[in-house]
């Protein structure tokens, strides 16, 4: 009983100390631009003993992907808990658009740092990995305003702008563009996804 006592305990203290970890490789890769990164600095900066790190990371390789694992579990969390199953298409990709542009506000420069990363194979993975998802959540919303008969250009064509402007860099761009990373860069995205990709709303009673 002692012995299961301690396990149950362990858990989460062992938990506790890779987020701990995982938090300072974040803040450690914006303070010295990624790829200076070391494991004495990340342990340093978590205050933490290195052999503490090497405990749950072998390596650099697997600490960097931990932390865009994750990055990636909390971004399809958010995507998850803003998804509207019952809700229009049009009205899916907008709050598709809020949870990515909201996600990458959180994770402001340090998600620019680590995407900037290469020569990793591990987070080259993980970077392949949670695109493809994003894509696959784009592509079934408008498969299903296809299916509606609300889609006003091809599927691919509305596949490919949909994950153009869901991208980190598109949400960039429109924060610098409306001097900040506000609500607002999502409402624009929003807005131009639906001028581009669904026909014009009708008032009741208007003929085709």
């Amino acid at each position: 009983m002692p012995r299961r006592y301690s396990m149950e305990k362990r858990a989460p203290a062992t938990a506790a100390v890779r987020q701990q970890l995982i938090d300072a490789t974040l803040a450690e890769l914006v303070a010295v631009g990624g790829g200076a990164i070391t494991l004495q600095g990340v342990a340093d900066r978590a205050d933490l003993a290195l052999r503490t790190l090497y405990n749950h990371f072998p390596n650099r390789d697997a600490l960097l992907s931990a932390a865009f694992v994750h990055h990636t579990a909390q971004t399809r969390a958010a995507v998850e808990a803003m998804s509207l199953p019952d809700a229009e298409p049009e009205e899916q990709l907008r709050h598709a658009v809020r949870a990515y542009y909201s996600r990458y506000a959180v994770m402001g420069p340090r998600l620019t740092v680590l995407l900037s990363l290469r020569g990793f194979p591990d987070l080259d993975e993980q970077v392949r990995a949670i695109r493809a998802w994003r894509r696959g959540v784009l592509g079934q919303i408008i498969a299903r305003a296809r299916q509606q008969g609300v889609l006003a250009v091809p599927e691919s064509t509305a596949v490919a702008l949909a994950f153009t402007m869901t991208s980190h860099a598109s949400w960039q761009i429109l924060a610098s563009e409306l001097g900040g990373a506000g609500p607002e860069s999502s409402e624009v995205a929003g807005q131009a996804l639906s001028a581009a990709l669904f026909h014009p709303h009708q008032p009741p009673g208007t003929p085709d």
